[in-house]
């Protein structure tokens, strides 16, 4: 099979957007087919949009690509299964979508990286002369905040969506006005993917499953502002959650 387009699938939490965005365009330009090359945690765009788009624009022969060195194992493993999902919600029986193998273990892309990395050796920055530095001043004051809300932005989770959840939650807590209250931070995986999207909420300790915007709404409204539980939401209270000062275990 020869694909006429080419998902290329990066698993880097930390890859900041401007990076991400230049191993975009990198990408695009360097293929002889349509494709895009998309992170699986985050933010920005899913796999299901992804193929989704593609498909969309005519597209029937797909090749979901891995990219890194190495790829992470479980997400190899989770990939075909979704992409399954997928197909079936859309319904769409005359698309052939296959996993390309991945690049990062092959003793010849390997070889290829260390001759690349000993051509470029004569560019690389020299550390002599650097202000020593390990963070900024005053990072070391934490914020003065009531709720910290922590968003899964895992692989299963952003499957579900939960790059928009982070967006609404942010404007929702905006338009309601307790958004200084709120310490936002996205995660990654908390491990109950199969009821993501999700968010948890200490120090309440609290779990929620918020798959609209209602729902963040209603959150937002009856948990964080009048301080309730919403049971229909809720997945998960921390066992500790209401005794802080317990300890996990008895001393000796």
């Amino acid at each position: 099979m020869y694909p006429d387009a080419i998902v290329f699938v990066v698993s880097a939490p930390n890859l900041s957007q401007r990076r991400l965005e230049q191993l975009q365009r990198d990408t695009a330009s360097a293929s002889s087919v349509p494709s895009m090359l998309i992170r699986l945690e985050g933010t920005e765009t899913s796999l299901p949009d992804a193929l989704d788009a593609l498909c969309d624009a005519g597209h029937s022969r797909l090749l979901v690509q891995p990219l890194g060195i190495p790829f992470t194992e479980s997400l190899l493993a989770w990939l075909p299964g979704a992409i399954a999902s997928w197909r079936r919600a859309r319904g769409d029986d005359a698309v052939d979508i296959r996993v390309g193998r991945e690049p990062g273990t092959d003793p010849d892309h390997l070889a290829e990286a260390v001759e690349w990395t000993l051509a470029h050796a004569g560019e690389a920055r020299p550390t002599e002369g650097v202000k020593p530095s390990l963070g900024k001043p005053g990072w070391q004051n934490p914020p003065d905040f009531t709720h910290h809300l922590l968003v899964c932005t895992g692989p299963r989770c952003h499957y579900r969506d939960a790059a928009s959840l982070l967006h609404v939650l942010k404007q929702e807590t905006n338009r309601q006005g307790i958004s200084n209250q709120c310490l936002t931070a996205r995660t990654g995986c908390l491990f109950p993917c199969n009821q993501g999207p999700m968010v948890a909420l200490y120090p309440r300790g609290e779990w929620y499953r918020l798959p609209d915007t209602e729902a963040v709404q209603r959150f937002v409204g009856d948990v964080l502002v009048a301080g309730r539980t919403l049971p229909d939401l809720l997945i998960h209270t921390a066992k500790a959650a209401h005794s802080p000062s317990t300890p996990l275990k008895d001393k000796p």
